[in-house]
């Protein structure tokens, strides 16, 4: 016997406010502000923020007595803390600047949305069990072991909690910079998903810096970032992302010490050690190197498609594309 299907709940729509009273300009559209001139203000925003913030950084740094990182050092969760935890502040202020222009709360773009508590502990979950998979992948085929750490029980428990406090502020901060205003905004002027790719490739491009990066790192940084799209574009909001983001991140460079995107944390439960072809294995740059990654991914793009309710995302400029622009 057929049931009849619920009404989808209502989910923000990729749209700058109520439709403008003014006549379209150079500067703005039946949208109101443009989407470019939106993203160059965003980002203007940013900067400008980032100046004050950062010499408040450094004021911290002197008087803690804290030591920026050496080049290739690893990462210590205070510096970490720190840097993420004043960067997010800054897309925040941004973003709730922006918000207030274009007639919206911070939490419009990406955090607000039906089931948002229960999608944040699924997408935990998640990421923890995919990054563990793919590890146990690389045990399974000898190209990976994992030597316990020589960490007291005490000094063990700090370290996991400084680094899931470090990689929250982590899965915020890349979810609301790529995939938060901006993913909205580009999307208003050329459609979801082809803002989705570029954000995807300016977030695999982002990791060109770290040290120990592979192509094979850099095409995975991208993909799983068009996974996260996708689960924004069925549920509407960020949150099973950000906790997927955050425990993938915490599992591979805490629990089972693998090196992230080149990176290695200090205080690590165990210490990994590669072995054999680096495109397999991973080498350097960590699982992410390894092509069974792709495997992964596929597996949580098919996660996400079968499991997540397609709420969907309300798109005002599809039905209306030729009157807006970027």
């Amino acid at each position: 016997m057929e049931t009849q299907q619920p009404a989808p709940l209502p989910s923000p729509e990729f749209s700058s406010g109520s439709p403008a009273k003014h006549q379209s300009t150079i500067f703005f559209g039946p949208d109101g502000l443009r989407a470019g001139w939106s993203i160059l203000l965003f980002v203007a925003i940013v900067a400008a923020l980032a100046v004050p913030f950062q010499l408040l950084v450094h004021v911290i740094m002197v008087h803690r007595h804290i030591a920026p990182p050496a080049k290739g050092a690893e990462l210590r969760p205070a510096i970490f803390i720190l840097s993420e935890g004043v960067t997010l502040l800054i897309v925040l202020v941004a973003t709730a600047l922006m918000g207030k222009v274009e007639g919206h709360g911070f939490t419009f773009y990406g955090l607000a949305g039906a089931g948002r508590v229960r999608q944040f502990f699924i997408g935990l979950l998640c990421g923890f069990a995919f990054l563990s998979l793919l590890v146990e992948i690389l045990r399974a085929t000898h190209h990976l072991t994992l030597t316990p750490s020589p960490l007291p029980a005490a000094t063990a428990i700090e370290y996991a909690l400084a680094w899931g406090i470090c990689f929250l502020l982590v899965g915020l901060l890349e979810e609301l910079l790529l995939r938060g205003y901006l993913l909205f905004t580009l999307a208003r002027g050329i459609r979801f998903w082809p803002a989705a790719v570029i954000l995807a490739l300016a977030f695999g491009g982002i990791h060109r810096g770290n040290p120990g990066e592979s192509p094979i790192g850099l095409l995975s940084a991208a993909l799983i970032a068009l996974v996260f799209s996708l689960s924004l574009w069925r549920l509407g909001h960020l949150w099973w992302a950000i906790g997927f983001h955050a425990a993938w991140d915490w599992s591979q460079s805490y629990l089972y010490g693998t090196p992230d995107s080149g990176l290695v944390s200090a205080g690590r439960l165990m210490t990994a050690h590669p072995s054999g072809p680096i495109l397999i294995s991973g080498g350097a740059t960590g699982p992410e190197g390894s092509v069974w990654v792709l495997l992964i991914i596929l597996l949580a793009t098919l996660f996400v498609w079968r499991t997540q309710p397609n709420r969907g995302i309300r798109l005002a400029h599809e039905s209306n594309a030729g009157a807006r622009s970027i």
